[in-house]
């Protein structure tokens, strides 16, 4: 299965990851280089800035956001490829569609906010047996003790520290 990710991110990386674990050829788009690094760390066989087209994809990830990347997934789908949309959450401009490649092309376009008990299950389940391949605390910038959640909070707002952990007691 060709995979490919859009959007390098603390999301994509897991996703990248997940997929690798399945056997996919994952490919990650970046616009940064270090989340580009990261990715290879992941699992990716091949990252891009975004500056290349892809094809005969079988699944896209679309986790930026970013209308471009939106069609970039979309264009990339072979014949009855899926595209996931996850990181479209706010306002944004439109994307086209053309409706006779979806028909043609068997294409099955979906989006997901949130998740479901049995996403969060798979998750939890991913991490705790493959928690040890990947880099997964370098993800995570500093650490609080419960007692300073809203300074973690803050912190996070700020951007001065955008990813937090709240550590258990010692």
């Amino acid at each position: 299965m060709r995979a490919l990710v859009t959007g390098a991110g603390m999301l994509g990386l897991t996703a990248v990851a997940m997929l690798a674990e399945k056997g996919a050829h994952v490919t990650a788009v970046d616009p940064v280089p270090a989340r580009r690094e990261m990715a290879l760390r992941f699992g990716a066989a091949e990252v891009s800035a975004g500056e290349k087209a892809f094809a005969d994809v079988d699944v896209a990830l679309e986790l930026s956001g970013v209308p471009a990347a939106v069609r970039a997934a979309l264009d990339s789908l072979t014949v009855g490829g899926t595209l996931v949309l996850a990181g479209s959450v706010s306002p944004g401009p439109a994307v086209a569609l053309d409706p006779e490649r979806v028909v043609r092309g068997l294409l099955t376009v979906t989006g997901v906010h949130n998740y479901r008990a049995a996403d969060l299950r798979c998750a939890v389940e991913f991490l705790a047996a493959c928690h040890s391949r990947y880099p997964f605390p370098e993800l995570v910038e500093g650490g609080y003790p419960l007692e300073r959640l809203d300074e973690a909070f803050d912190a996070a707002h700020t951007g001065a520290a955008p990813r937090q952990a709240v550590l258990p007691r010692a």
